[in-house]
């Protein structure tokens, strides 16, 4: 609403959603995007033994189970490559300042010879 009317006519309330894309029509959910009320929020299937969360949401146990079994494996292996990982980058640190000590140690040594 650009004007100083008060009243939201019917042309502004027509351009404003052609602008948003809000309430048209031009693209529609078919039924085979919608799920069906009786089957799992993971699936798609129909539940065998329902579970159903606070929320309303409906899941099969045996899939909740099977995505936690899932999810649990994967993490474990996420976090041995990141130990792996990071005593990877532990050694070179090591290899790294055990280099520097060794430099220091040549250049300390040479500087001595040469004194006397």
């Amino acid at each position: 609403n650009c004007t100083a009317g008060a009243v939201y006519t019917y042309h502004e309330k027509k351009k404003d959603a052609a602008a948003s894309g809000y309430g048209t029509q031009s693209e529609r959910v078919g039924k085979d995007s919608v799920k069906s009320f009786d089957c799992c929020s993971l699936t798609l299937q129909p539940c065998r033994n329902p579970v159903i969360t606070k929320d309303g949401f409906l899941f099969d146990k045996e899939a909740i189970l099977e995505y936690i079994i899932t999810k649990k494996t994967e993490y474990t292996r996420k976090l041995k490559n990141y130990e792996k990982q990071l005593k990877k980058e532990d050694d070179e640190k090591k290899e790294l300042a055990e280099a520097e000590r060794e430099a220091n140690l040549i250049k300390f040594m040479n500087r001595e010879k040469n004194i006397t």
